[in-house]
């Protein structure tokens, strides 16, 4: 008998990381401890339409997340130019963050094998660095609502 793994959890430290956005500056998730929460939105990337309707979504209700103290952090497999790119088609005001390698990827266990990227998933990190909701979505039509993260980040006052 074999154990599957099932990733990191809610309260584990959230596994820091080092990413380009997609201006080209680095960007480090340690950087916001003590300072505010942090919302990891991992997605599929630019060609996925599933994925850029979840960007608009939180781009729409990026002034009440900001009203929450949190910093949205969006990333995927893109090479940063196609993350400048997405940014400004979609209006986005949260930074893109490029992972071409998939290390940030695989370290939150979100990898998808048969993609070779991302699933849209999303994790809270509190200012402690403690994940506080996690959502990893199935079949490429699964994303977190924003809703419930909303309410999540609410819960967290």
């Amino acid at each position: 008998m074999y154990q599957m793994e099932t990733g990191i959890g809610v309260g584990d430290l959230a596994p820091d990381f080092s990413l380009v956005d997609s201006v080209g500056d680095t960007v480090k998730l340690s950087d916001y401890r003590g300072r505010e929460n942090v919302l990891l939105a991992f997605y599929r990337g630019e060609a996925d339409p599933y994925s850029t309707k979840w960007l608009a979504e939180l781009r729409d209700d990026y002034l009440e997340i900001r009203g929450l103290d949190t910093e949205v952090l969006a990333i995927s497999a893109d090479p940063p130019q196609k993350e400048l790119d997405t940014g400004g088609r979609y209006s986005l005001p949260f930074r893109l963050l490029s992972d071409p390698g998939c290390q940030v990827i695989k370290a939150y266990r979100v990898y998808d094998d048969y993609t070779k990227t991302a699933t849209s998933s999303a994790f809270i990190v509190d200012r402690s660095g403690r994940i506080r909701y996690k959502y990893v979505g199935g079949a490429p039509p699964d994303l977190p609502s924003d809703a419930i993260i909303i309410a999540q980040l609410r819960d967290l006052e």
